[in-house]
């Protein structure tokens, strides 16, 4: 009976966290989806402009934010009584910080405007933002925890519908001169809408007088997670940035194009490394080394099969996705899809410093890949223009799975992963999505060039490939990795 209620159980945390993945990456999304309808209403530098704008906006969440959502669950543990109250707590510590961040705005409203890039009123626009957004974060994180995932399927479901709408009435109605606002207005309305919701409700179920005491509690977990967030926002964002500050709005517009389309492979291989991270701690706390070997042999095998897909067909994407003054930016797609497969591993390797709670190394490595970018975006951007920051990300991803490998054999002293594998079929995808690149003009060898690379993977790796979607699309079910 016992047996039967954990199993049980184990059926429903996997089933609310899949939900969590996907509500994720419905909102992530939403910029993938909407990108053949707005593409048509803005121009390149519109784009920039919504790109910088949301870049900024990232930052800043996690500056204000204070890193108080990684807390959530431990707290569900710690807390398990007033979990509503620490949530009261946290978002009265975020709203404090929210408050003195936008007095500060208002007062250094134009240095900041001339720092991000920005009009004034976006500029405040951010930080106004900023006080909702925590209290869908910390909302959405609740469920989770609570394994109620209907709920967060439906937040993801109003954010996109509503984003959609909000975006096309803004911008053909509203802001039909300064079309930028109309889509940046649109976008941040469903979640400034469900943040006024939440917040109050937050507030009004655990509203108490131990707040400093959570407070403290939160701090000493939240803080050390704010460089590695931090980095990780500054390397996905860092490019449209500096790309604007070079060179402008309108090649930031074309990367971030590019960029939404090529991020589809992050997307995916992040949705599988959350629903893989649980099996692998059982299975390394049982030292069943060799299962998690050819599980994230296959993982890597399935994930470099996809990749091949999305580099061969990137031209033509871009093409139904945007208007011809669009298609440039099909010259991001590869390093910034291979660059995501760098950060794959990166994360494979980085779970196991957190499963022995090693965690020092990785704002480390994070910071060190941000630091690289910068300097070869300084590089290339002037000479390359927006593709040269796209391979900037490329060696900067590369250089953080390099580091995070050699720390987690130096943490572990043993060896968990088939490295030498992983490395093989990583590298020997980058090799042939470069090919493939260097064909984006010559769309009969392109696809003859990609087809036989597909079908040499699939005759010699078939089992795998098989395995690996069987993994993704049936329940997760990690019992058909163990493939002799």
């Amino acid at each position: 009976m016992i047996e039967q209620k954990q199993s049980g159980s184990n059926k429903l945390a996997i089933k609310s966290g899949s939900a969590y993945m996907l509500s994720n990456i419905l909102i992530n999304a939403t910029s993938i989806i909407t990108a053949p309808i707005f593409s048509r209403l803005l121009t390149t530098s519109d784009y920039g402009i919504v790109s910088n704008f949301m870049a900024w906006q990232s930052i800043g969440l996690i500056l204000i934010g204070l890193g108080l959502a990684y807390t959530i669950g431990n707290a569900k543990i710690d807390f398990p009584g007033e979990f509503n109250q620490f949530l009261a707590s946290i978002q009265t510590l975020s709203s404090i910080a929210g408050l003195i961040s936008l007095l500060i705005a208002i007062i250094f409203v134009n240095q900041l405007s001339r720092l991000m890039e920005l009009d004034k009123s976006l500029v405040i626009i951010i930080f106004i933002y900023l006080l909702l957004l925590p209290s869908v974060i910390y909302t959405q994180e609740k469920y989770k925890f609570q394994l109620d995932f209907k709920k967060n399927i439906s937040i993801s479901i109003f954010n996109t519908i509503g984003s959609i709408v909000f975006c096309l009435l803004l911008v053909e109605f509203v802001f039909y001169k300064n079309r930028y606002i109309g889509r940046i207005m649109g976008l941040i309305l469903p979640m400034s809408l469900l943040g006024l919701y939440f917040y109050y409700s937050i507030l009004r179920s655990g509203w108490n007088s131990k707040m400093t005491l959570y407070w403290k509690y939160a701090l000493k977990i939240s803080l050390p997670f704010i460089p590695h967030t931090l980095g990780m926002v500054v390397l996905t964002q860092l490019d449209r940035i500096m790309i604007i500050k070079l060179i402008g709005n309108s090649a930031a517009g074309l990367y971030s194009f590019g960029f939404a389309y090529a991020a589809i492979i992050a997307l995916f291989s992040n949705a599988i490394s959350q629903a893989f991270q649980p099996w692998l701690y059982e299975n390394y706390k049982n030292n069943n080394i060799d299962g998690i070997k050819n599980a994230t042999n296959n993982i890597t095998l399935g994930i470099s099969f996809i990749i091949i897909i999305l580099i061969s067909i990137g031209p033509e994407a871009i093409k139904i996705l945007g208007p011809e003054n669009f298609w440039e930016a099909k010259y991001v797609i590869m390093p910034i899809v291979i660059g995501s497969f760098f950060q794959f591993l990166a994360a494979t390797y980085s779970t196991i410093q957190l499963y022995h709670k090693k965690t020092f190394f990785i704002p480390i490595g994070t910071l060190l890949a941000a630091l690289i970018n910068f300097g070869l975006n300084f590089l290339l951007i002037p000479k390359y223009g927006f593709i040269g920051a796209a391979f900037g990300t490329f060696f900067s991803f590369l250089a953080q799975a390099l580091f995070h490998m050699v720390i987690y054999k130096r943490i572990t002293k043993r060896i968990i992963y088939d490295d030498r594998y992983m490395w093989l079929i990583t590298l020997s995808t980058t090799i042939l999505s470069y090919l493939i690149y260097m064909t984006y003009d010559l769309v009969f060898w392109r696809y003859a060039l990609s087809l036989s690379i597909l079908f040499f993977f699939f005759i010699i790796q078939k089992k795998k490939i098989l395995a690996i979607f069987h993994f993704f699309f049936k329940n997760i079910d990690l019992s058909r990795f163990k493939i002799s």
